[in-house]
């Protein structure tokens, strides 16, 4: 069944069609406008402002221009005029300003455009979708793409439809079935990223205080251990609130590998895939892969992961830490794992901890089992490297 039918959810007003229409005129105030680069008085500063250092999976790894638009020194209209860039133009993002000015590149020249006059050059249909002549389902089909078929985008209307072009038609499909977020990796659904025989040690949920969860971070990465932490947005918040510290950059800094597990822990099963999907967007952590709360998925959960280009990793073996509240059996039942294990357990218990991590990883090593160890890049070898906010579809355990 088609997505637009199967959820109801898509608009039906006809009016929609006037206000795309006006977002293709592409009628833009004279600043933002393509104007002769004399006729704008240069500023002789360069852009001072906060760029994302690392794409973030939220950004498109493109960008198409909706109307004539200026390639500017900076990110506002105060910045000098670099180039003109031509309406319907694609160019790569290298990064996106606080402003929400995008960062791209152009004829050689790099400098940032407005966001407001540019679309995702691509979107990704997450069900089989009509695609119509205008922007509601009062229009008529003229094809149907089939699900996770990747289109070119050339508008965005204000009821939130693209037009795109495939299979030789051009029309509009509704942004509730498309996402611009890139295709999930794939990877198992129980042991993840992980296709090596070492054990990979995984925290979910929030640290009962920063000093435990700097021990605990500080004592893997002395020990050659590679731990994977899933905290929830709401305790991200929380901590950057109390201590302006950002936990997923700590845990990245020590050579630890952070994922997504939602914003406030629900069951997303009775979701749809829209709320699902924005459950693991806002203040939770935005990179590739995510562990669904309590490791319930069914066609809804799969849908709103794939919305927000992750895979989800689940686990191996459970240690029902917060169910026995004991530091010796959480051990022992961690010290079990096989090789090639993803071991579940909880930042707020006892696992979680210098003594618990040396513990487990001897009781592996007297088995003949190796733990997933810190990043230190691609050869493994010298220092503690950072980790990237995205992980590689094969994790250098």
């Amino acid at each position: 069944m088609l997505g637009e039918n199967f959820h109801g959810l898509a608009t039906r007003s006809l009016g929609a069609l006037a206000l795309a229409a006006g977002l293709i005129a592409g009628s833009i105030p004279l600043a933002a406008a393509a104007t002769p680069a004399s006729s704008v008085a240069p500023v002789a500063r360069e852009a001072s402002v906060t760029v994302a250092s690392e794409l973030s999976i939220d950004l498109p790894a493109r960008v198409r221009t909706t109307a004539n638009l200026n390639l500017r020194t900076g990110p506002s209209t105060a910045y000098s005029v670099l180039l003109s860039v031509p309406k319907g133009t694609s160019v790569p993002v290298l990064g996106r300003a606080s402003s929400g000015w995008y960062k791209v590149s152009y004829s050689g020249r790099t400098g940032y455009v407005s966001d407001y006059y540019v679309v995702a050059a691509n979107v990704r249909t997450l069900d089989s979708l009509n695609l119509r002549t205008g922007t509601s389902t009062s229009y008529r089909i003229l094809i149907t793409i089939p699900k996770g078929t990747t289109v070119p985008a050339y508008a965005r209307a204000s009821n939130g439809w693209y037009k795109v072009s495939y299979d030789g038609f051009t029309g509009w499909v509704s942004g509730t079935y498309v996402t611009t977020y890139p295709k999930p990796p794939s990877a198992p659904l129980y042991s993840g990223p992980n296709r090596t025989s070492r054990v990979v040690l995984t925290f979910d949920d929030c640290p009962r205080t920063l000093n435990e969860y700097k021990a605990a971070i500080d004592y893997a990465a002395s020990a050659n251990i590679g731990l994977v932490l899933a905290p929830t947005g709401d305790c991200i918040a929380s901590y950057k609130s109390r201590y302006g510290v950002d936990l997923p950059s700590l845990a990245r800094a020590k050579g630890q590998w952070v994922i997504n597990h939602s914003i406030s822990h629900p069951d997303l099963r009775p979701l749809s895939c829209q709320q699902a999907g924005a459950q693991l967007s806002g203040t939770g952590v935005h990179t590739n892969f995510g562990r669904p709360p309590y490791g319930a998925v069914d066609g809804s959960v799969r849908c709103g992961y794939d919305s927000r280009g992750m895979a989800m990793w689940i686990w191996t073996r459970d240690t029902e830490d917060w169910d026995v509240k004991s530091k010796s059996i959480t051990i022992s039942r961690a010290s079990a794992a096989v090789p090639g294990d993803t071991v579940l357990m909880h930042m707020q218990w006892y696992g979680f901890s210098p003594d618990s991590l040396r513990q487990i990883k001897a009781n592996l090593a007297n088995r003949g089992i190796g733990v997933c160890r810190a990043y230190r890049g691609s050869d493994g070898a010298g220092s503690i490297v950072r980790t990237s906010v995205k992980l590689p579809s094969s994790l250098p355990c």
